[in-house]
């Protein structure tokens, strides 16, 4: 194959937990030119120029365009990692003759013709292995799964190092807490990492409390809360690609199970995971992809598969379990 096309169109921690199989696919045909089609915002920390080329996805581009564009490519194959609607059907529309996906709807049997059949809601497997399953019949299998793979720009590292440095923050010195969940995982109260955070703080332990651009009050929320806390906002100008560089050189970071902690293991940082009890959201499928890394779940045996019952449930709020002074100590084995 000379020419491979690779689609992962949602989420940044979905498109970070895919990236495993672009090492594996730069492995089996070390002389194809690989594209990943991915939304523009996630672009900044897919910078690997030759041999993966990022392509970039538009939800509002109409499907005709769509498919004139990947059959102007000229793909033998192409690995859809998620079947998506707009996304399958123009590369079954495009003819390109080797079409990989999950035979997971009704849909997916009409385009896919190497398709492999997965019921991914079951939690049998990583997220990861998952995508890498779809490359059964053309890489071969490893012992092991791939660590997610990221790369930023030169300029990425040159701005996060004079945010650093601007901060008074050493790199290795400080800790990253991501309060914030983008709705795909139920959370931990802000009060209690507000909690952590000061007593960090007090310990001496510089620490860094990030959020995207619209999680300007809530970690505005944390500089009134716990004084001494450097914040890190959309508005501080040095990008995904920047805050993933800020990530990576850290002590460790504290983050749902959302992008940003898959960001932070994709650049090998120490992680402290929360995870709520719902089966779909389980560490089993989407787990940190990194060591050393400590995994927090609520101990309730939660009576839901898929969504939060709220009030209505028995062992509701069990995410309020979670222990800051356990926390701490988990952090310094984490980082004696």
């Amino acid at each position: 194959m000379k020419r491979i096309l690779v689609t992962r169109t949602d989420r940044l921690g979905d498109v970070i937990l895919a990236t495993p199989v672009l090492r594996r696919l730069v492995r089996a045909f070390p002389e194809a030119k690989i594209d990943f089609l991915v939304r523009k915002e996630w672009t900044p920390v897919l910078r690997y120029n030759e041999p993966v080329r990022t392509l970039v996805y538009d939800p509002q581009m109409p499907g005709d365009d769509l498919t004139k564009v990947l059959r102007e490519s000229s793909y033998d194959a192409a690995f859809v990692l998620r079947d998506e609607s707009a996304v399958t059907r123009a590369v079954s529309k495009a003819g390109i003759p080797i079409r990989v996906g999950p035979y997971s709807t009704l849909r997916s049997f009409f385009h896919f013709n190497r398709g492999r059949f997965q019921r991914r809601s079951r939690c049998l497997m990583h997220e990861a292995e998952y995508n890498l399953d779809l490359l059964s019949r053309y890489a071969a299998k490893e012992e092991s799964v791939p660590r997610a793979w990221i790369e930023t720009s030169d300029s990425a590292k040159q701005s996060a190092s004079k945010f650093l440095s601007d901060g008074g923050l050493i790199p290795r010195s400080y800790v990253v807490i991501h309060p914030g969940s983008s709705g795909s995982a139920r959370y931990v109260k802000q009060e209690a990492l507000q909690a952590l955070a000061s007593g960090l703080v007090k310990k001496g332990v510089p620490v860094l409390v990030s959020g995207g651009p619209a999680e300007g009050a809530l970690i505005e929320a944390f500089r009134s809360k716990v004084p001494g806390v450097t914040v890190l906002g959309g508005d501080a100008g040095i990008g995904l690609d920047g805050l993933a560089e800020v990530m990576r050189q850290a002590r460790t970071v504290v983050a749902h199970g959302t992008g940003p902690l898959h960001l932070a293991a994709a650049v090998g940082t120490p992680v402290l995971a929360i995870f709520p009890p719902l089966f779909v959201l389980s560490e089993k499928r989407w787990g940190p992809l990194v060591r050393p890394c400590s995994v927090w779940i609520p101990e309730v045996s939660c009576p839901e598969k898929y969504r939060c019952a709220g009030q209505r449930c028995p062992v509701y709020d069990c995410m309020d379990l979670f222990d800051v002074n356990s926390a701490m100590r988990t952090l310094e084995t984490l980082h004696p």
